[in-house]
């Protein structure tokens, strides 16, 4: 099983992959089926086709969940980065396979260069082996909006 300061290692590795504009990700960080919660929508509901076909589950869950995200968020704000204020990743109070943390969001949008600032509350919920089952961000639904608006632009 992964300790707090493993996962927090892992964590630290994503966010330095993601500002440098890599796709990598930590060994056995993500498990296959990893879902990407918003707001409380989980990714698949949120691409327009139906969240249990096939494709859609390929694109929105585990390593490849996480690179699509990734992409779709570079491809708005260009100039994205990432970073863990000095906010602890801790275990929640109620459940000892979930760890919460916070990232802080920057860049601009693309089209209109209106500068994003968002800290981003994560909850990270384990399986039995360690590795991440569900990432829930929440996000300002304005900063989120505007992140979408931007994603259209080419």
């Amino acid at each position: 099983m992964a300790t707090v300061e493993s996962l927090t290692a892992d964590i630290d590795r994503v966010i330095a992959y993601f500002n440098a504009r890599k796709m990598d990700l930590p060994d056995d960080f993500f498990d296959r089926k990893t879902q990407f919660v918003i707001n409380g929508a989980p990714f698949e509901t949120l691409l327009g086709q139906s969240p249990s076909d096939p494709l859609v589950l390929m694109l929105s869950r585990g390593p490849a969940g996480f690179r699509f995200t990734a992409k779709a968020l570079q491809h708005a704000i260009p100039d994205a980065r990432l970073e863990r204020p000095s906010t602890p990743v801790a275990p929640s109070s109620t459940d000892p396979l979930s760890l919460r943390t916070e990232l802080r969001l920057t860049g601009q949008l693309r089209g209109t260069n209106e500068a994003v600032t968002a800290v981003i509350p994560i909850t990270l919920k384990l399986n039995d082996t360690g590795q991440v089952e569900v990432a829930e961000a929440r996000m300002d639904a304005d900063t989120l909006e505007k992140i979408r608006e931007a994603r259209r632009r080419s």
